[in-house]
């Protein structure tokens, strides 16, 4: 997988969940000197946070979140730490399977799952 920077959408989604992420306290993230990897699925946008660890492995959800795509679609999201509880990966999925079409321009999109974080 290819190492990227994040993109402008995507610090704004990490922004949002990082703050809602209360039961993780790592002290602040510089978000535009992360990288990441996009994941094989289908499109829909989620991200492995690049790491040193030869096989770093889920730990738990700190975080999760949604927004609406163009077409109206919910995409989900879940922040995920790995077992050393360093940021693993950004879990993003549009509820009916379809590639995501954006991502949100304002933090206000980001809403808390009904009951959630």
């Amino acid at each position: 997988m290819k190492e990227r920077p994040l993109e402008d959408g995507e610090v704004l989604i990490l922004s949002v969940l990082l703050n809602r992420a209360t039961e993780w306290n790592r002290g602040s993230v510089d978000l535009r000197a992360l990288k990441v990897s996009d994941m094989d699925d289908g499109g829909m946008g989620s991200l492995r946070f690049a790491s040193g660890k030869r096989h770093p492995r889920y730990g738990r959800t700190i975080a999760e979140g949604w927004f609406k795509d163009t077409d109206g679609m919910p995409v989900a999201l879940a922040l995920y730490v790995d077992r050393e509880e360093d940021l693993f990966e950004l879990d993003s999925w549009k509820v009916d399977f379809s590639s995501r079409l954006r991502l949100p321009q304002d933090e206000s999109e980001v809403e808390c799952p009904p009951g959630g974080n």
